[in-house]
């Protein structure tokens, strides 16, 4: 029969297990689950080297993701949409989880569309021949 296990295996292997979990996660991008899982892990061994290694890759990941997405926003506040988009998605590549990051892609998204639609395309609705000859003579009595 198998000793039972220790309080410092039970320990290790929950380390372990989340750890493996973390680089999966850091694998797609994914800072935010990677972060939760190294948290459990040095939760459960405080002085595990590869957690806290992983755990400052994380934070330069996360600030390498920060500058891209302030560069994202300093040119979707001047208009400069394929600029804005390319940071955007440059910061998603790095933090697929990024919240930020996928409504500036988004929005960068959506103001190119619109700047790229020749006004030609633009749908335009009359009123109603009756509608427009009263609108017509209230304005010319004001």
């Amino acid at each position: 029969m198998a000793a039972p296990l220790t309080l410092a295996d039970k320990q290790r292997a929950d380390a372990e297990r989340n750890l493996k979990a973390a680089r999966g996660y850091l694998q797609r991008g994914n800072l935010s689950a990677t972060k939760a899982r190294l948290a459990a892990a040095i939760t459960a061994q405080p002085n595990n080297r590869d957690a806290r290694g992983m755990r400052a890759q994380v934070s330069t990941l996360e600030q390498q993701r920060d500058a891209l997405l302030s560069l994202a926003r300093g040119c979707s506040n001047v208009g400069r949409w394929e600029c804005a988009s390319h940071n955007a998605n440059e910061a998603l590549r790095i933090d697929s989880s990024s919240k930020d990051a996928q409504r500036l892609v988004s929005l960068a998204s959506h103001e190119s569309a619109w700047q790229t639609t020749p006004p030609s395309a633009w749908q335009t609705v009359e009123p109603p021949a009756e509608e427009s000859h009263a609108l017509r003579d209230l304005l010319r009595h004001h």
